[in-house]
């Protein structure tokens, strides 16, 4: 079975216009799946990062200092290899760095300044990726954090209604990929790293599967919740299973969030415990519309 899986962040409101963005970006993934399973989830999450109703890329969230900082990772389970950068600015497509870290290095992650150089160094010019609209954002909650009061708007995102990381799971032939962008926390402090740049955390994958998250990172680094569900694969448990076990867990944590789990077989499932978890799926070239998201 062949399957691309993109996710737009879990929280926020349910919006059609985002939906349809989802829905481009499963089906760019899976045009891009006749090159491999990596081609598919970077392909997917590229669409998203240049959609600015996501936070990811073009549109991500300014933090204290005004600035866009951005994490973002891929995995390949079948050699257990991976890519990552963490607090890198001024690029249009982090998750083309964190592929090119992967396939140009003998790395699996680069950082800052660091990582803003290696792009550079193979081609990847200089891009601005913030939006009027996070701009107008930023300075509605930096007057609010100022004042000492909390702001009326997404701490994620900083929109009412919007969600936090992207990330996509692709399965061909057998064969396991997972990827994963974000713009990070509203008002974070400048180089904070969240879960999605982080292996183990906010993305993992094995043979066996695959597993990409969405929430306040934080917890996710401190549960390793990506590469606890993804042991849980490897030891035999069934996707269902592994990703309500995953939920579980973080919410004995008192946190809330998302996961995206697949097996090498094509079996998938999105388990989430926020307001919503905006999920699109493609099978072998058609998008199953009646794929719904789990909410326990």
């Amino acid at each position: 079975m062949d399957l691309v899986m993109v996710h737009g962040g879990a929280g926020g409101e349910n919006h059609p216009v985002q939906s349809e963005a989802l829905e481009k970006a499963a089906m760019a993934g899976y045009s891009a799946l006749s090159g491999g399973h990596l081609d598919a989830v970077e392909r997917a999450v590229i669409a998203m990062e240049d959609d600015p109703l996501f936070n990811a890329g073009y549109g991500s969230v300014l933090n204290l200092a005004g600035e866009v900082e951005m994490d973002a990772a891929i995995f390949d389970g079948s050699t257990v290899r991976c890519g990552g950068v963490v607090a890198i600015r001024e690029v249009r497509n982090p998750v083309r760095v964190a592929r090119l870290v992967m396939d140009e290095t003998p790395h699996a992650l680069l950082a800052g300044e660091g990582a803003i150089r290696f792009a550079r160094e193979q081609g990847c010019a200089s891009f601005n990726p913030v939006t009027e609209k996070q701009k107008i954002n930023w300075e509605k909650a930096i007057l609010a954090h100022q004042r000492g009061e909390q702001p009326d708007i997404c701490a994620l995102t900083g929109e009412s209604g919007s969600c936090d990381t992207v990330g996509s799971l692709a399965v061909k032939n057998g064969l396991v990929a997972a990827a994963s962008s974000t713009g990070g926390v509203l008002l974070k402090l400048p180089g904070r790293v969240g879960d999605t740049g982080v292996f183990g955390a906010g993305i993992y994958a094995s043979p066996q599967g695959a597993v990409v998250c969405t929430g306040l990172g934080e917890i996710f680094i401190q549960r390793n919740i990506a590469a606890w569900t993804v042991n849980l694969m490897n030891q035999g448990v069934n996707v269902h299973d592994a990703a309500r076990a995953a939920i579980h867990r973080l919410t004995g944590s008192g946190a809330t969030g998302g996961v995206l789990v697949a097996d090498a077989q094509g079996n998938a499932v999105a388990i989430y415990n926020t307001a919503l978890f905006p999920v699109a799926m493609v099978v072998n070239g058609e998008l199953i519309s009646s794929f719904t998201p789990v909410k326990i």
